[in-house]
């Protein structure tokens, strides 16, 4: 039977699997782990998506990933291809350094989210790598135990599901990781339904029925400019109140949902947003982050950043990419 396409949805949460070619290792050393990680955080950068866990094993990569407006099979060409790039080039080899096609199970995040977080930490444990997760230092556990987010983990909504107190969730997750230290290889993770998803029957046919009537908004055509004429007129304020230096709390958030709403409407990277609002990436991807956790707290004000989002996109005409056929 041949392979069914990926189906792509807005907030679609993927286990992907990649393992080198023939099993070959695909990191010699901590530089090859840390380069790995980087593109990883520049791939999130660039295409939006959220990264609630990951783990670099010697022979394959585990990843959970759930997607926004791009598609996974974009994210995994630019991370896969850049790290082969490098790979081959560092270490004087050519050809496929990855297997075929990766594996991307797309799953029910209601029912297995926890569990596939504390599955993957685990990995390096089952691997006989390490007696305890915490002793391996390529993979988000790390992130998880201190409580800080310096890889662009989605700590905040996983950390919650425990505690708002960030000690006492931190506690929590330690918990209820090293609870399932004793479990072995989880098969039924793998055994997929239609060879692809991860979840009941009602969850496979909300999926299959959502995605013949809907599709997620296409980025259009919008400048930096335009966005920020946007948000000005949505917040009654003025360029000057939000752009540049020492403006503020309100300034900062105003970036942020600027940034927001760009990348949400256009597509626009934090790069360019960040030139023209006159902040670093890392500055306002840390506020983009903080307005992501407001917005889901917020009714209120998600639903006034969604209707900036939805008035930006009346008139303007799709923005379409163009690939090598």
């Amino acid at each position: 039977m041949g392979r069914r396409p990926r189906i792509h949805f807005s907030g679609a949460l993927y286990h992907v699997i990649s393992r080198g070619n023939q099993r070959q290792s695909i990191f010699k050393d901590a530089s090859d782990y840390a380069r790995f990680q980087l593109i990883l955080r520049e791939a999130q950068e660039r295409y939006s998506f959220k990264l609630y866990a990951y783990v670099l094993m010697p022979n394959h990569v585990h990843l959970l990933v759930e997607v926004k407006h791009h598609p996974l099979s974009k994210v995994m060409q630019s991370l896969l291809y850049r790290f082969t790039r490098y790979y081959n080039k560092r270490h004087r080899k050519i050809g496929h350094l990855f297997q075929g096609r990766y594996r991307a199970i797309l799953c029910e995040k209601e029912s297995y989210l926890l569990e596939l977080i504390r599955y993957l930490h685990l990995n390096p444990v089952r691997a006989k790598l390490v007696r305890d997760p915490k002793q391996y230092r390529w993979s988000s556990h790390g992130n998880y135990l201190t409580g800080e987010d310096g890889g662009g983990i989605a700590l905040e909504e996983v950390l919650s599901s425990w505690s708002k107190r960030r000690a006492e969730a931190v506690r929590r997750y330690r918990d209820f990781v090293l609870e399932g230290l004793g479990e072995g290889h989880r098969q039924d993770y793998y055994e997929v339904k239609e060879q692809r998803y991860l979840g009941d029957q009602e969850f496979i046919e909300r999926v299959e029925r959502e995605e013949e009537v809907a599709e997620a908004p296409t980025a259009v055509k919008i400048t930096v400019a335009e966005v920020m004429e946007g948000v000005c007129r949505q917040w009654k304020k003025e360029p000057g109140d939000i752009i540049g230096k020492g403006r503020g709390r309100e300034g900062s958030r105003l970036r942020a949902v600027a940034a927001y709403v760009g990348r949400e409407v256009g597509g626009l990277r934090l790069k360019e947003m960040g030139r023209y609002l006159g902040r670093d990436i890392a500055t306002l991807s840390l506020s983009l982050r903080r307005l992501e956790e407001r917005m889901r707290e917020q009714g209120d004000l998600k639903r006034k950043v969604e209707q900036l989002c939805t008035e930006l996109r009346k008139g303007r005409r799709r923005q379409y990419q163009i690939t090598k056929a």
